[in-house]
């Protein structure tokens, strides 16, 4: 069943959502928001680690739905707490979610080819 299938990945997902999710609202609700620069380091960070984390996965023989659903929950997280302050209409859970969709799409499709030529590159089969 493909439910059973996608369990660890959407528990992961769930998880990198939780954290990513509950550490920004923290930070905003303390008011212990970075600089600008800080910020864009935090960002560049987290997507260069999903990417790595896509790469591992992909090189390891994971499908690239399964890396897409790995990396939807952060983004996921990171554009609904930037789109909820400051769109307050029915529609403020459509613009993340579409933010989010596309954001882990880029994601997959840059880090899963990658992936796929290390295991191509290293003599790893596909099972």
């Amino acid at each position: 069943m493909f439910l059973n299938e996608r369990t660890g990945e959407t528990l992961v997902a769930t998880f990198a959502f939780l954290l990513v999710f509950g550490t920004l609202t923290g930070l905003r609700v303390w008011d212990l928001e970075p600089a600008s620069s800080v910020q864009q380091a935090i960002l560049e960070g987290a997507v260069f680690f999903v990417t790595v984390v896509v790469v591992f996965q992909a090189f390891q023989g994971e499908d690239l739905v399964g890396n897409w659903i790995l990396a939807f929950g952060p983004s996921f997280a990171f554009t609904l707490n930037l789109f909820i302050p400051v769109v307050a209409e029915p529609a403020a859970f459509m613009y993340p979610l579409a933010a989010a969709v596309i954001v882990s799409g880029v994601i997959t499709l840059v880090g899963y080819p990658i992936g796929r030529g290390f295991s191509v590159v290293w003599g790893e089969q596909d099972v």
